[in-house]
């Protein structure tokens, strides 16, 4: 039996994944560039409360976790201006209600940058419950921003 030639292989392996990949490309060109920056935003907390985990406990190098706490606490100061008016454009998971309540939104903005805050200090203490405790409450001001202001996914 003769062998796929090693041409028609990559041809039909980029075809698969165009075709997989296809509609997640032409989605993210409908967003618009501030959708666009939340979603990476959000994508590097996911990233980086991973990292806090991970580099917490006695196998992790010493100060990786709070390498992750503070890059953490530096982007919560960016959620502040990440959403400015009329950016629920396509590809936005972001609901009217931040306009519409923005008072409270922004309070849970300031909940997650002094939760995030506490995360460094207790990545710094070495203190691995202390570092549970406060990863817990940084999901916990997460999960209050969610419920109210974060539409399905699409």
């Amino acid at each position: 039996m003769k062998q796929p030639s090693h041409k028609l292989l990559t041809a039909f392996g980029l075809a698969a994944a165009f075709a997989l990949g296809g509609p997640a490309v032409v989605q993210a060109q409908d967003a618009s560039p501030v959708v666009e920056y939340r979603k990476s935003l959000m994508q590097a907390f996911r990233t980086h409360m991973g990292g806090v985990r991970a580099a917490t406990g006695e196998a992790a190098p010493i100060g990786h976790a709070e390498h992750h706490a503070v890059a953490f606490e530096r982007m919560s100061q960016a959620l502040a201006n990440a959403f400015p008016a009329g950016s629920a454009g396509p590809g936005s998971r972001a609901l009217p209600a931040i306009w519409d309540n923005r008072d409270d939104f922004m309070d849970k903005v300031s909940l997650i940058q002094q939760a995030s805050a506490r995360l460094v200090t207790a990545t710094r203490s070495g203190d691995a419950e202390a570092i549970g405790t406060a990863l817990q409450a940084v999901q916990g001001t997460c999960g209050s921003c969610h419920q109210p202001y974060r539409g399905p996914a699409n």
